[in-house]
């Protein structure tokens, strides 16, 4: 079967992309908002050689404290409201970064690689599409306009 181009990559788009983003969406669906405070700016190191700071807060639910990590760099001071979104006992910062940073950092590399793959016109030329089969190459490059 030959298949053009743009379909080809969008369909790839989009087999990586759904199952990353479909969970985090009925998560964001289901959680709770509320008000955390800020605690304290932790600090750390990766490796001995990396120092790395990260963001402790905490939310009451019913009465409880329950303490977050959150994302580093968050520009809070000790005591200042920050927003949490919760799901019983998972909780994120309430911010592009602590919603969606994970996945844009997982999902955002190999999306990358794939523009570029797209875009690059010696990869997969315009004007040509790609012959799927069920034998060894699976995937070959095939000249839709046969003029080119």
């Amino acid at each position: 079967m030959v298949i053009g181009k743009i379909p080809f990559f969008l369909i790839l788009f989009l087999s990586l992309t759904t199952p990353l983003v479909t969970p985090r969406l009925i998560w964001i669906a289901r959680s709770r908002k509320t008000i955390g405070v800020m605690g304290f700016e932790g600090r750390g190191t990766a490796g001995e050689q990396i120092p790395l700071t990260y963001s402790n807060l905490y939310y009451e639910v019913g009465g409880t404290r329950v303490w977050l990590t959150g994302p580093p760099g968050l520009g809070y001071r000790e005591g200042d409201p920050v927003p949490v979104r919760y799901l019983r006992a998972d909780a994120r910062v309430d911010n592009l970064i602590g919603l969606w940073g994970d996945i844009l950092v997982y999902g955002g590399i190999p999306e990358l690689f794939l523009l570029i793959f797209f875009l690059h016109p010696k990869v997969v030329p315009w004007g040509s599409g790609l012959l799927l089969t069920l034998k060894s190459p699976y995937i070959r490059l095939w000249s839709i306009h046969p003029n080119l």
